[in-house]
């Protein structure tokens, strides 16, 4: 009898060693291809690159001043008025780069010829170098504010064990923004925030029930959020706070995207709780399909893009059913212990308590932010009057239809009747 194990194990050991001696080797000659190529062919190769790593090339000093210059074909609008409003940033002194990027946009598509003033917030002081560069590059008014450490740091009644657990399991799951200390990414409110979870959670805590009580703001009606390193691809060719005023709007927008389910497993849930205890507060002409097509029972996770918002102030001062439903979720803890966005909380609280003929789509801008966009549809007349730079088929709701609530946002305020 033969016995053939012993001979078939090593044989078998023996071929895996070869094969992978094989891709070893086919690998260095690729590498050492391209390293080559790269060398002969490209203005910057391997080498160059690995050693402008070490040796980083001087950044150029920051341009404060001197807005962008867009062409302007033709003359620009006149306006019989101004509207009580300002622009608003919440930003930190490392973040100028990406506030005077901003500002540029803002100044040279818009603001140059309205003169409406910037309110910048910060949870520290704000640096002489921001302050400096932000003054010089509006020729507005420019205030600065410091927000006070309870409307921004943890809540004391948090339990900072189970919050830490709560990062860290949530840091485990791919694609989930701003999930733990190990999760990375550079979407919104400056990219700093990314290495401390906690600070983020903090800014979507402060933008869902606090950002209107700063002093700065109690004597506006309106504000415009500005995010850092933000785009405008047309021009604004009318004031969209006169719009907001002149039609009653209370709160408009750009981009509508679903929420994460990993970051709000019982926010939906807690939400309905306190509506059910609470319904005085729903408004008789709501949008609740737009946040629910089943009357309730499930959330669509459908959000208003809140890094761009323009929206009446004193709506979110003199609501008794936004402050209270603030209150509510402040107390179940889901801020720190899941990922509560202030786009999520938006979106229900003002789906649920706004009158939906007040929420307005502002279709006609062209924004962009990280790599999301909104682009007019070329045959409206918006893109032509907008001389827009911006390609229609890489906005959101065309390109990222699937990813996008635009249309269940147009089903929703297009039926008649209360929602």
């Amino acid at each position: 009898m033969i016995y053939y194990s012993p001979l078939l194990t090593t044989s078998t050991a023996r071929w895996k060693q070869l094969a992978l001696s094989k891709k070893v080797t086919l690998a260095c000659v690729l590498f050492f291809s391209v390293f080559l190529l790269s060398e002969v062919f490209l203005e910057r190769g391997i080498s160059t690159r690995i050693a402008s790593h070490f040796s980083p090339v001087p950044e150029k000093p920051l341009s404060c001043a001197n807005p962008f210059e867009f062409d302007h074909h033709g003359p620009r609008p006149t306006y019989p008025r101004k509207a009580n409003a300002t622009f608003l940033t919440l930003a930190r002194n490392s973040d100028i780069a990406g506030v005077i990027h901003s500002m540029k946009q803002v100044e040279g598509r818009f603001n140059r010829d309205r003169h409406y003033p910037w309110v910048f917030l910060n949870d520290k002081p704000f640096s002489e170098e921001f302050i400096a560069c932000t003054t010089a590059a509006t020729s507005s008014k420019t205030y600065y504010g410091q927000i006070p450490p309870e409307q921004w740091v943890q809540p004391d009644f948090i339990d900072e064990a189970k919050a830490t657990m709560a990062r860290k399991a949530l840091s485990k799951i791919r694609g989930v923004y701003y999930a733990g200390e190990q999760n990375l990414s550079v979407m919104t409110f400056c990219s700093l925030l990314n290495m401390n979870q906690t600070a983020y959670r903090n800014m979507c805590r402060f933008y869902s029930g606090s950002f209107y009580k700063q002093p700065l703001l109690q004597n506006y009606k309106y504000y415009w959020r500005v995010e850092p390193d933000i785009n405008y691809r047309c021009e604004i060719e009318y004031d969209p706070f006169l719009y907001m005023e002149d039609n009653n709007k209370a709160y408009g927008f750009t981009i509508s995207v679903p929420e994460q389910k990993e970051t709000t497993p019982t926010l939906w849930e807690t939400s309905m709780e306190f509506f059910n205890k609470n319904p005085q507060y729903l408004h008789p002409n709501n949008a609740m399909r737009f946040a629910s097509k089943d009357g309730g029972k499930t959330w669509t996770r459908c959000t208003y893009w809140t890094n761009f918002e323009i929206g009446d102030l004193d709506f979110f001062r003199e609501s008794e059913g936004y402050n209270k439903y603030f209150e509510a979720l402040e107390a179940a803890g889901g801020f720190y212990y899941e990922r509560w966005g202030d786009a999520p909380y938006r979106g229900i609280a003002l789906s649920l308590l706004l009158d939906r003929n007040r929420i307005h789509h502002f279709d006609d801008f062209a924004y962009e932010h990280t790599a999301w966009e909104q682009c007019p549809n070329p045959s409206t007349p918006a893109y032509e009057r907008g001389r827009c730079s911006c390609d229609y088929d890489q906005s959101m709701a065309v390109k990222w239809e699937r990813y996008s609530c635009q249309a269940d946002f147009d089903a929703v305020f297009a039926a008649p009747g209360t929602a």
